[in-house]
């Protein structure tokens, strides 16, 4: 229950600063089906997936949130995993929308690439969350 709320914080959060980002992202996942030698931008949409658990820790550190969080019975590994699971599943929505529209237009080559570039998405939360978590996003980066 703890992580399912943190994890709403982080998408209200996430909406209210964000919406330029996200626009972004939608724009290109769905870049490759208009052009069709650009598989590269379907990676660069989920990596800009995957960093959306960066801007809310960047955006919690400007206010200080993981203080306040701290002092409630939460801790530190509960905060990385609400932003790991909120990066994952931000990942993997944005393949499953990716896949699904690649199935429909008959783009097989984009399932290829998605098959390298959601779990080097995954991979790329797994190391870098923590390190972010610990050292600051300034010093993480």
């Amino acid at each position: 229950m703890k992580l399912l709320g943190l994890m709403r914080k982080d998408i209200y959060e996430l909406w209210a600063q964000a919406r330029v980002q996200i626009g972004f992202t939608v724009l290109y996942l769905f870049l490759p089906l208009l052009i069709p030698s650009a598989n590269l931008f379907a990676g660069v949409g989920m990596m800009l997936l995957a960093m959306l658990p960066v801007y809310t820790l960047g955006y919690d550190e400007r206010c200080r949130w993981e203080r306040y969080a701290l002092a409630m019975p939460l801790r530190k590994r509960d905060l990385f995993w609400s932003r790991f699971l909120l990066g994952a599943a931000a990942v993997l929505l944005g393949g499953a929308v990716e896949a699904v529209v690649a199935l429909l237009a008959g783009r097989s080559d984009l399932l290829s690439s998605l098959l390298i570039t959601v779990p080097s998405a995954l991979a790329y939360l797994l190391v870098t969350l923590p390190l972010m978590m610990k050292l600051g996003v300034e010093k993480g980066r």
